[in-house]
């Protein structure tokens, strides 16, 4: 039995016993019966960012301030999670010697340091945005390649070098302190990887082997799988103090505290290939995983499930954008809020592991191609899932065991999507397709069709709901209520409804005690046993029900029904008054949904209400409506569903069929996102002129020195761009700023932008504060950034005391002359007041005439109208009568100015201008807005049929042909209408104009429409 010259501490025999029982159960491939559902489906998403300046990265570093460093092949790049700042070699003494970036560190002391291939070793200057050379020479690096660093644990740093183990010690001197602990002793070919323990123990990693550095002892080699000299290039000591070891040409192992031989991990699956790659990088991604960076023939991430013993692999898919962009990792890192960054050739991806909450499915089995997309889901009485994809049939899932198996064309199923399924009363299953109703056994190995007597079979069939033995089926032909025999047979019909559901075509069936509800395209209905209500649909009253697509419709636990559709959202039925009449609540974007257009809802085991949307989920509390919109930051991954897909599984867990693939969400493992993202400044500039902003990272707030605007740049002004490094979604942090002593309220940023600017302030001192949030909306500490604006010579206070007794001196001598001279300009200015005034108000007339108006067709002008639609709404938010405006374009106008020239464009605009007043009232207003595009307000308007006739004849009087010449010039117009609607601002009222505008003109032109 070999044994190990290793002396270890106590702490680490401490851990052996755990290390030593984790190692034999990685010797053993893990059998395939894992307990953990939807392990052996989930997709790990990723999130990418191509750019030069990203690509090639070779290793990752975080500041003590939270940047994230990348050393690339190509220079040094500094990331935000928005904007990036690239460094690169340069003949200057303070900056990097060389491109090639090999290793980052961040010390003790939160100072960066840069190893290059040829370079040597360089530290970042923050306060001047510098590098402090460390070159090779006889007393200092013994080599220029710099492949890793370690601390010291004094304030010094280890150094890993193409020639051995160098030290820089805390005085900033280089020393020989290695060869103490025998690192003179090290094969040649230098070091790749180094890592320090707690106690002082290095390890290094050679291209001959792990060795062991201890002071006073023999330097110590480790096998690997009993192999030594196994070329070693990563390191990693995990939270719970298990070292992982990655090779450069045969896998990973790990080894135990005391032990000197380090066990294999083994790769689960019938060809793994692990134990024959190159292992570039390894990172902890949760205390349970670990993910080893490969590349090689088979490439991509290996991650080791410890507590099951079981790997997967996660690759590049080309039908797939989210999935790893390259099988090459060539370095992989986890920053401070647990995202994960994978480096490749083209940039870098990014993926948050998420707490058990969501899981995404894009594929059925690995091997598989293309997306899946999910119109309908069914939840199994045996546990599984029934997909109907849109390629047509059904797959079927177990969440345990996988892919499970199919029902197609060779079942049974006709050619085409299948649309709905329901479970059966005797263990069957109804399927609604686009060619009729069909019926799968319970072992789900035949299929047959459905037949009907009063329906045809190849009839459409969108949804089925069984209670009882009662088979509720909806299509285009209405609802229909069949009796299902037991022993099969033929269903008998109980009752048909179709337009009297006023309208036939059912989305969606909900029974609900002696009740059924039903949705349709356009509205919702109640059927009763004896009556059939049809629920009055109107968009501009807020307590009813929106006409629009009902997607789908649910009871939650207080007995109340909501229902999904298309335009509005979430819509609850909240109570019905003595007389009746139903009283609806919406829910849409305004309350924090992620988009108007909702597709399923389901309801969890705490009672909460989960939409499925056209831009994520969202989660709404029945007791206070609070919503919260989930998207990529909190893992959903797919971004748009299909109408009413999903289901409840029976383990509580909610399924949503998305278009390129299925939602997976375990509610009561959802957590909040409570990292609190640290301010920075990313970028300042002064009259133009870059500027240092470390100064302003080092947590000095105030006492930092301030940016200084002097008089000659108190014109450019300077401006501050700020971040906070939430990563997981900066698309969705929040910004303000707010200058004390200038600025009396917050003024708040897009993400996208993040800078605050300012020019021109009076002189004195101010304190600017920058804030953010993270991807949830809670704030962090607001940043301080001091400014101090010098004062101009004359703004100085000697200055101005000067000016005043040399203007009170020569004041006292002009007070006689110039009182003489003024009386005797009096008389002269009074006779010349009259004429002047009488030539000014004719001037003004004139400059009122081309400030409002169009000297084309002489209709008012944009900046009138704009005047006038303020005004209106103003007047009509204090009570004042309903209006309209219209927005009128002419359809085809540019043809007319290159066919006939723009001399007759101009006649075609003014006889437009002056058919459009003939055809509206005298209190109506219209106006030109410009080019071919014309305005009218139309007061006392609040309904369709009053507009109908206006708008037909200003479309009958515009399509009149015009006479130009010789030549007859014909044209047509379009017209977009909105109603004001209490508290519209002008800007929402003119966007749905144009908006209804658009549809006219999709609709072939030559007519108009009115914005719902």
């Amino acid at each position: 039995m070999p044994q190990s010259n290793v002396h270890p501490s106590p702490a680490r025999l401490s851990r052996a016993a755990a290390a030593l029982c984790l190692m034999l159960s990685l010797l053993a491939p893990a059998h395939a019966g894992n307990d953990e559902r939807w392990t052996g489906l989930s997709h790990t998403s990723f999130k990418h960012t191509v750019h030069a300046d990203l690509s090639s990265g070779l290793c990752f570093a975080q500041d003590r301030q939270g940047f994230l460093w990348i050393g690339t092949q190509a220079g040094l790049t500094r990331w935000d999670g928005n904007r990036h700042v690239k460094y690169v070699a340069d003949a200057r003494e303070d900056a990097l010697p060389d491109s090639f970036i090999m290793s980052l560190h961040v010390d003790s002391q939160g100072r960066l340091w840069a190893g290059m291939s040829s370079g040597g070793l360089a530290r970042y200057d923050p306060d001047h945005d510098k590098f402090i050379r460390y070159r090779a020479s006889p007393s200092g690096l013994r080599d220029p390649r710099v492949a890793a660093m370690a601390d010291d644990g004094q304030g010094g740093l280890w150094i890993a070098t193409g020639s051995g183990l160098d030290h820089l010690a805390a005085d900033g001197r280089f020393d020989r302190l290695g060869d103490s602990l025998g690192a003179a002793t090290l094969p040649e070919g230098g070091i790749d990887t180094l890592l320090r323990d707690a106690d002082g123990v290095l390890w290094a990693g050679t291209r001959r082997g792990l060795f062991l550095l201890r002071q006073g002892l023999p330097v110590q080699q480790v096998t690997l799988g009993g192999k030594a000299n196994l070329p070693v290039n990563s390191l990693l000591r995990d939270s719970t103090d298990r070292l992982w070891i990655g090779s450069r040409t045969s896998g990973a192992y790990l080894l135990a505290a005391g032990a000197a031989n380090a066990t294999p991990v083994l790769e689960s699956g019938a060809q793994p290939t692990l134990q024959n790659e190159r292992v570039a990088a390894i990172v902890e991604a949760t205390p349970d995983e670990i993910w080893f960076g490969t590349n090689g023939a088979n490439g991509g991430i290996v991650v080791l499930d410890v507590p099951h013993h079981t790997t997967r692999r996660i690759h590049h898919r080309s039908d797939t954008p989210d999935s790893l962009a390259d099988n090459d990792v060539l370095t992989m890192f986890r920053e401070r809020s647990g995202i994960i960054y994978a480096a490749n050739m083209a940039g870098i991806s990014q993926h948050a592991p998420q707490p058990a909450a969501v899981a995404t499915i894009r594929h059925l089995a690995p091997g598989r191609s293309g997306v899946l997309s999910v119109p309908s889901v069914m939840n199994a009485p045996d546990g599984k899932l029934w997909l109907s994809l849109i390629s047509g049939g059904v797959e079927l899932i177990d969440p345990y065991r996988g892919y499970s198996g199919q029902l197609a064309g060779s079942h049974g199923l006709p050619p085409g999507r299948v649309l709905t399924t329901a479970a059966g009363p005797d263990g069957e299953t109804y399927i609604g397709t686009q060619h009729g109703l069909f019926r799968a056994s319970a072992d789900g190995r035949s299929v047959q069709r459905v037949a009907l007597p009063q329906r045809r079979d190849e009839e459409e069939v969108w949804n089925l709901t069984v209670t009882g033995r009662t088979l509720w089926m909806g299509g285009l032909d209405g609802l229909w209520a069949l009796d299902l025999p037991a022993g099969g047979g033929t269903p008998r019909l109980l009752r048909h409804e179709g337009k009297s559901l006023g309208d036939p075509r059912v989305t969606v069936i909900l029974p609900a005690g002696d009740d059924v509800w039903v949705g349709t395209r356009t509205g919702l209905a109640r059927l009763g046993p004896d009556v059939v209500e049809i629920m009055p649909a109107d968009l501009g009253t807020p307590d009813r029900l929106p006409p629009g697509y009902v997607s789908s419709l649910l009871l939650d636990a207080q007995g109340r029904l909501w229902l999904s559709n298309f335009g509005t959202g979430v819509v609850i039925l909240e109570r019905t008054d003595a007389d009746g009449r139903r009283r609806f609540r919406r829910i849409g974007m305004q309350q924090g949904l992620p988009d108007s257009g909702a597709n399923k809802l389901l309801q969890d085991r705490q009672g909460m209400i989960w939409a499925s949307t056209d831009a994520g989920l969202a989660r709404i509390d029945p007791r206070s409506l609070t919503v919260q919109p989930l998207g990529p930051g909190e893992g959903v991954q797919v971004p748009m569903y299909w109408t009413n897909s999903g289901t409840v599984t029976t383990e509580g867990e909610l399924v949503f069929g998305g278009l390129s693939g299925l939602t997976v969400v375990r509610p009561q493992a959802l957590s909040g996102w409570h990292y609190k993202p640290p301010m920075v400044v990313t970028r300042i500039l002064l009259n133009d002129r870059e500027m240092p902003v470390g100064p302003y990272n080092a947590g000095l707030g105030g006492k930092a020195a301030p940016i200084t605007v002097t008089t000659a740049a108190r014109e450019r002004g300077f401006s501050v761009e700020f971040a906070a490094l939430d990563y997981s979604a900066p698309e969705r942090n929040r910004y303000a700023y707010q200058l004390k002593g200038f600025d009396s309220h917050w003024v708040e940023t897009e993400a996208t932008s993040r800078r605050a600017s300012y020019n021109n302030l009076p002189p004195g001192d101010y304190v600017l504060l920058l804030r953010g949030s993270n991807r949830n909306g809670d704030w962090a500490a607001p940043l301080e950034v001091p400014v101090r604006v010098l004062p101009a010579w004359h703004q100085r206070p000697e200055a101005r005391l000067a000016l005043l007794a040399l203007a009170l001196l020569a004041g006292a001598g002009l007070v006689q002359t110039r009182t003489a001279y003024l009386r005797r300009r009096q008389r002269e200015l009074e006779a010349m007041v009259e004429t002047r005034t009488a030539e000014l108000r004719a001037t003004q007339a004139q400059l009122e005439t081309l400030a409002y108006g169009d000297p084309l067709t002489g209709l008012a002008n944009r900046r009138l109208f704009n005047d006038e639609l303020r005004h209106l709404v103003a007047q009509a938010e204090r009570g004042g009568g309903a209006f309209t405006l219209l927005l009128v374009d002419l359809d085809r106008f540019k043809p007319v100015n290159d066919t006939h020239g723009h001399d007759a464009g101009d006649a075609l605009l003014a006889a437009a201008a002056d058919r459009l007043c003939a055809a509206v009232r005298e209190a109506d207003r219209p106006f030109r807005l410009g080019g071919d595009e014309f305005a009218v307000l139309l007061a006392h308007t609040g309904d369709g049929a009053t507009l109908e006739p206006v708008c037909a004849r200003i479309l009958a009087n515009l399509a009149l042909p015009l006479s130009y010449g010789e030549a007859t010039i014909e044209i047509s117009a379009s017209i977009g209408a909105a109603i004001y609607r209490d508290g519209e601002s002008h800007e929402q009222l003119y966007k749905r104009a144009d908006l209804a505008l658009y549809q006219a003109k999709a609709a072939g032109r030559d007519t108009w429409r009115l914005s719902p």
